[in-house]
């Protein structure tokens, strides 16, 4: 038996489709036309948000090229789509963009972020009310920083 999506309702296959076409998009237009290879960096959490984008020239320079409006939207909706019920969603991802436009993208649903500088251990808590996990795929980390946030709330 075949199921079909109502009219206008993409799957999240289809979303997150559209959105990496989105993210390719937005950065072959921010990039130069020469550029061998785009990298971006994100980190994310429902309260803080961290995005380092680095183009790399031919010659191996990396000229500072800004974020093009709406990349960060389309890498927190990414979030939305690649979320699981009890398994979560994604801390950090890495897109790489090799010229003429090949986009690979790999995302980090278990491994610690590594904000710079440090973020509170509350905003942990904050991403797992919005992305919960189910304990089985609650890394130690996290546990560990949603310790930490339950002390922080109690001396506060």
């Amino acid at each position: 038996m075949s199921t079909t999506q109502p009219s206008g309702q993409a799957t999240s296959e289809q979303r997150h489709a559209e959105l990496l076409q989105r993210v390719g998009g937005l950065l072959l237009d921010a990039a130069p036309a020469d550029f061998r290879r785009i990298d971006v960096l994100v980190r994310l959490t429902v309260p803080v948000q961290d995005l380092a984008l680095t183009v790399y020239l031919p010659d191996g320079s990396t000229p500072e090229v800004a974020p093009p409006d709406g990349l960060l939207a389309a890498f927190t909706e990414l979030r939305q789509v690649v979320n699981k019920p009890g398994r979560g969603t994604w801390f950090s991802a890495r897109c790489v963009v090799n010229a003429p436009a090949r986009i690979d993208i790999t995302y980090n649903l278990d491994h610690d972020p590594r904000f710079v500088p440090d973020v509170p251990a509350s905003v942990f808590a904050r991403d797992l009310e919005v992305f919960p996990r189910d304990e089985a795929y609650t890394p130690d980390w996290l546990r560990d920083r949603l310790v930490e946030a339950s002390s922080e709330e109690q001396n506060a």
